[in-house]
């Protein structure tokens, strides 16, 4: 994929995870932006390597995620989502990074699948539905990946280039997301359209809301100033990031939610 982006050959290329072993940095500039792209080292699948290998791995990517705003997390269509890549998709969103599910490889699907285990996860992420089915695929990646319902998936071949051109497009949006800024005023306009009494959360728990401010942005903070000095409880912040994201978007990035005691 990294060949793609760079229309150079800067990346060993091989169908076997775990080939390339050290971090490889590109600048690449396109219709006047610079994007600068940390193709981590590869990650191999359990069974495939010692245990501290593929630690060594993990840890690696997980040190590169800290100097990426995005992170583009590469999914093999014919693997499906493996516990590896569920791990690293949660550092990336627990240290706020943004992210674009990238599911690689979809040619092979489109093909009915090739060699190994082509007909174990994939078939079973199909289930009924038609070889190539997006909309089916995308379904049960989400499900495995719930925490990251705020990112774009997009479905390439990079072998050949299929939907690779998609991907800058899709970047400059994130991007322009991680660094949007509402104001105050804006975000107490909208609080008093929310209806909290549909949050589902225990009256115990339940806290009144008097105002609302966005602190900083990439990822975009938000500290809200309550009656009483407790955490939001989880529901009731799952509710309110919602509710955020349909009304100003914040397609791609995390949304943090900080709590604090009115005086």
């Amino acid at each position: 994929m990294l060949n793609r982006l760079t229309a150079a050959d800067r990346s060993i290329v091989s169908p076997i995870p775990g080939t390339t072993r050290d971090a490889v940095d590109e600048l690449v500039e396109r219709d006047g932006h610079k994007f600068r792209f940390i193709d981590t080292a590869g990650i191999r699948r359990k069974g495939k390597t010692s245990l501290m290998a593929e630690k060594l791995s993990v840890v690696m990517a997980r040190k590169h995620l800290e100097d990426a705003d995005i992170a583009l997390l590469v999914i093999d269509a014919t693997e499906g989502v493996s516990q590896i890549d569920a791990t690293i998709a949660g550092y990336a969103h627990e240290s706020g990074r943004s992210v674009i599910i990238i599911v690689n490889k979809w040619d092979l699907i489109l093909k009915g699948g090739n060699q190994a285990s082509n007909q174990s996860k994939a078939a079973r992420m199909r289930e009924s539905k038609r070889p190539g089915d997006q909309e089916a695929y995308e379904y049960h990646l989400r499900d495995a990946l719930k925490f990251l319902s705020y990112a774009p998936v997009l479905f390439i071949s990079a072998s050949i280039g299929k939907g690779t051109e998609n991907i800058f497009s899709v970047l400059e949006q994130v991007a322009a997301e991680r660094r949007k800024r509402i104001t105050t005023s804006e975000m107490n306009r909208f609080l008093k359209y929310v209806d909290f009494e549909r949050a589902t959360v225990p009256m115990k728990s339940r806290v009144r809301i008097y105002y609302m401010t966005q602190a900083s942005v990439s990822p975009p903070v938000f500290v809200i100033f309550t009656d009483k000095k407790v955490k939001l409880h989880f529901s009731y912040e799952r509710f309110l990031e919602n509710q955020i994201r349909k009304a100003f978007g914040f397609v791609g990035t995390p949304i943090w939610i900080k709590t604090r005691a009115s005086e």
